[in-house]
């Protein structure tokens, strides 16, 4: 989880670094989490055991400290304990991780009850953390220091504490200790290994004494049957208060807090740490490891603060977990502070009521109506637990609404993240006669986005964690330079390495090639969509669609373009939009609607290839550049008859072949018990490579066989149907 920049942080640091040298310097120090993947990456440096990242800690719990300067490097920092409770000894840790010239940890212990004081002074800069140190109770021991407190967490939390009682968490030893099936039943391998994550307060480092579960009796047990746990509590009744993954396990030992929370008493963030102290090990706990180097856990595009609540519901964890519980951004304690996208961001911690505990299983997308005119969202049907991230990859405007505006923002477009749109095919605009079309992705993925960006055929490669798929959400792994930072392209993006091209095989086997780049779509007969003569991999084509409107919108009298995306480079190279204002035409906003909306969606034609590719012909026809349509530059050299696309289909689908000869041809659809659908063709066809489109309408769900036929070649292969 440490030690990794992602794409926006790093441009984020570059930029403030090289273009904004007179911003005013700052000095910050924080806790900082270790996840158990990162203390054992090395014998010899300070992370010699795992930690949550809360500033709320077991008494002799090892804790980091992480300081980083802004717009300079390190002179000479001086780590000083400006406070510390009178009985304590504890000392700055002496060893150092620099990380870099202006990021350096440090490791501190602390040894007694109490709040700590840790001050960073580097010249005439400063900063200070705080943390406490206590001791665990167990979340219904009411117990504390030898005094019945009558008060445990469920005294104040009452709601809380019941809804977390139903997840899986709350229970995890409990059913291990009780022999469940697919857990630890007879054929499952659970062990005194796994316990350290599955109770609270365990924590291996010897100077932990701190009422955890480990500083208890405890004998594992040498059969797990049902009725175990309950023999356990019997026999050893302290440690089992401490059994299960319980609320101190999140939010720091409770021994000092008892309705108290100055000096983090109790803490609550979002922060992914907490959860990587224990899902982030080894080959099976990946989870965190995958977002660490996702976009969802760099820094959010916008500043947040006052006059910026819509903007965190989809910028920051604590946002959406806000909108989520439908908290009003009038509220007067609404959150606006900055917090990573992490996992407690979009999965609810305290509750089990919805699948995978995501915060939300519903979403949805601005669709113009005449009475609200787009301002309300209209839910998505058929994405599946797709519909969850919809709720933030959609527009923010729709086009009939922005285009009666009276004034036109340099913002006009759908406001970024409009894959929600592009999937369900909406919000792209009917233009030049081009009548739209849609491929069925959204039905035939079921589960829409989570199919194929959650998709880990291969998650991890030679004990290496594959970045992507799983909770990385990529499709793609991107290049790292020596010091295992991403290398960012021209464009301010990742570079890729490769794609992860077995999402795509789920359904369409292993037709499309190596990279997305390899990805051709046919419409019509025609690949060369972008009409430059030459059949390129869709996103090239796509690609070339939109650098071709935007050219022909570079000309309108009077433009400017955006410092956000740039111009065209010298070699030709897309880098930048117009900003359009309202002296343009209708069509002319219409047709860079269309294509900002795609190039923001950032598939460039993977998410709907149909509904893409016919929205930007419609933009190109209405601006009057030519779309005439090209044939392959290359005759075929041998026989092909390749995978139907799209597939899994509902109810039309493509079914493309090569012939190297010209002669009779017959492509034929079968039951899959053989006996005959549809003839597509059965005639004379000249040498070239061929789409017919195959219509399912009225047939049930179901595997079908295509055969191609001709003199010298026939070749069989299936397709499924689903409705």
């Amino acid at each position: 989880m440490i030690r990794k920049f992602t794409t926006i942080l790093f441009s984020v640091l570059l930029i403030a670094s090289s273009l904004f040298a007179q911003t005013a310097v700052k000095l910050n120090i924080a806790v900082f989490g270790v996840s158990p993947r990162d203390a054992a990456k090395s014998t010899t440096d300070i992370y010699t055991y795992q930690s949550t990242g809360l500033n709320n800690v077991g008494v002799g719990t090892l804790n980091y400290f992480k300081a980083s300067i802004n717009g300079k490097k390190f002179v000479s920092p001086v780590y000083t304990l400006t406070r510390k409770p009178s009985a304590s000894k504890a000392t700055i840790g002496t060893i150092i991780d620099k990380q870099n010239d202006s990021t350096q940890v440090v490791a501190f212990t602390p040894d007694v009850v109490g709040a700590y004081e840790v001050t960073v002074t580097d010249g005439g800069y400063t900063s200070v953390v705080v943390m406490n140190a206590a001791k665990f109770l167990g979340y219904t021991n009411t117990i504390v220091n030898g005094v019945d407190t009558k008060v445990s967490c469920k005294t104040c939390h009452a709601s809380k504490v019941t809804s977390f009682e139903k997840t899986n968490h709350a229970s995890m030893f409990t059913r291990a200790m009780n022999g469940t099936p697919g857990l630890s039943g007879p054929s499952d391998h659970y062990s005194v290994n796994c316990i350290s994550c599955h109770t609270t307060g365990f924590d291996k480092s010897a100077t932990a004494v701190n009422d955890g579960f480990d500083d208890f009796t405890f004998t594992f047990p040498t059969v797990l049957a049902a009725g175990g746990f309950d023999k356990l509590v019997t026999q050893f009744p302290d440690a089992m208060k401490r059994a299960n993954i319980q609320c101190e396990s999140c939010h720091g030992p409770a021994g000092s807090h008892l309705g108290v929370t100055t000096d983090f008493r109790i803490q609550a963030n979002f922060d992914a740490d907490v959860c990587a102290y224990c899902h982030d090990s080894g080959t099976h706990h990946i989870f965190p490891e995958q977002w660490d180097g996702s976009i969802h856990a760099g820094a959010t595009s916008y500043p947040t603060g006052a006059g910026r609540e819509s903007c965190v519901r989809c910028h920051t964890g604590a946002g959406f977990a806000q909108f989520a519980d439908g908290v009003p951004t009038t509220d007067p304690y609404f959150d606006v502070s900055y917090s990573s996208i992490s996992c407690a961001g979009c999965h609810d911690p305290h509750d089990a009521k919805n699948e995978k505990q995501l915060r939300k299983i519903d979403g949805g997308i601005l669709v113009y109506n005449s009475t609200t005119k787009g301002t309300d969202e209209t839910p998505v049907t058929g994405a599946g637990l797709g519909a969850f991230c919809i709720n933030c990859h959609h527009g923010r405007s729709e086009p009939i609404s922005a285009l009666a505006a009276t004034t036109i923002s340099t913002r006009f477009g759908p406001h970024y993240g409009p894959q929600g749109d592009i999937i369900t095919g909406n919000n792209l605009i009917e233009l030049g006669g081009v009548k739209l079309a849609k491929s069925n992705h959204l039905g035939a993925t079921v589960n829409a986005c989570i199919t194929c960006h959650m998709y880990t055929g291969t998650s991890v490669v030679n004990n290496q964690v594959m970045q992507w798929g799983g909770h990385s959400f990529s499709m793609s792994t991107f290049k790292k330079d020596a010091s295992g930072n991403f290398v960012i392209g021209p464009n301010g993006r990742r570079v890729t390495d490769k794609d992860n091209m077995q999402a795509c095989a789920q359904c369409h086997g292993s037709t499309f090639g190596t990279s997305f780049g390899d990805v051709k779509f046919f419409l019509n007969g025609s690949g060369d969509h972008d009409n430059d003569g030459v059949v390129e991999g869709l996103q090239d084509e796509v690609f070339g669609m939109i650098k071709k409107i935007m050219t022909e919108l570079g000309k309108i009298p009077g433009v400017t373009f955006s410092a956000e995306y740039g111009q065209y480079d010298a070699a030709g190279k897309f880098t930048g939009f117009p900003v359009p204002t309202s002296k343009w035409t209708k069509d002319q906003l219409s047709a860079y609607w269309n294509a900002k909306a795609v190039h923001d969606d950032k598939s460039m034609g993977i998410h709907n290839p149909k509904y893409i590719v016919t929205a930007l012909k419609g933009a190109m026809a209405l601006l009057g550049i030519p779309v005439g349509i090209s044939k392959q530059a290359e005759m075929p050299s041998t026989y092909a008859l390749y995978q139907n696309y799209p597939n899994p289909f509902n109810p039309t689908t493509n079914i493309k072949f090569s012939i190297p000869q010209s002669g009779n041809v017959k492509l034929v659809v079968y039951y899959a018990i053989g006996r005959e659908v549809a003839t597509l063709v059965n005639n004379f066809l000249n040498a070239g490579s061929y789409n017919f489109d195959f219509n399912a309408r009225g047939l049930a769900s179901g595997v079908y066989l295509y055969r191609l036929e001709t003199s010298n070649f026939v070749k069989v292969n299936k397709m499924l149907l689903i409705k």
